[in-house]
């Protein structure tokens, strides 16, 4: 009787420490540098053309969604930060005064939205999830927004991550119109980051 206790104790920790097996009908990427993965719906493709700064860019035609990942190195970002101190300082923007505040994901989160503002004709934020949060492991804020660029009117769901010498931008984006079909898996798809 002890054997067979022992025995299904080893399996139990066996299938425990085989990883989060990945749903039917998903696929998980990971990136060319080996760094990190997510995990995507089986008709996602890799595509070309989305952002140039991009690590990773999958797209779908059918559902018309579109997913990319942009990794910055976080001792980098901290010296953008440090140059650029006094524009801070002018947009009050920031307590500049508590360092981490500027160097927070909520800092991180409000360069990357003021980016984005800047170069679209309309833009609102669509606030999913305010606070800070931990996601697979790592702090992470998640936001959505609408934009218009060019006529093009779309639907972002970001979802910002700060690993351990890395911040990653993950976004998932679709058009307006399509934007309550397709909100649910976009969110499940920006908060499946990994970092290896």
């Amino acid at each position: 009787m002890k054997h067979i206790f022992l025995y299904f104790a080893v399996l139990l920790i066996f299938f425990s420490n085989c990883g989060n097996p990945v749903k039917k009908g998903y696929q998980k990427i990971t990136s060319n540098d080996g760094n990190f993965s997510v995990v995507l719906p089986e008709g996602m493709k890799e595509i070309k053309g989305l952002n140039a700064s991009a690590s990773m860019q999958y797209g779908n035609l059918n559902s018309g969604i579109s997913f990319m990942v942009i990794v910055d190195d976080l001792q980098q970002y901290k010296k953008i930060v440090d140059q650029n101190i006094d524009n801070f300082q002018v947009m009050e923007c920031f307590d500049t005064t508590k360092n981490a505040d500027i160097y927070s994901l909520k800092g991180y989160e409000f360069l990357i939205l003021q980016l984005s503002k800047s170069e679209a004709d309309d833009f609102q934020t669509d606030n999913i999830m305010d606070d800070d949060t931990i996601i697979n492991g790592l702090q992470a804020r998640v936001c959505g927004y609408k934009e218009k660029i060019k006529g093009d009117k779309s639907f972002i769901v970001l979802c910002l991550y700060k690993g351990k010498d890395r911040l990653y931008q993950v976004y998932a984006m679709t058009s307006q119109k399509n934007m309550a079909d397709n909100k649910q898996a976009m969110l499940e798809m920006v908060k499946s980051l990994e970092e290896i």
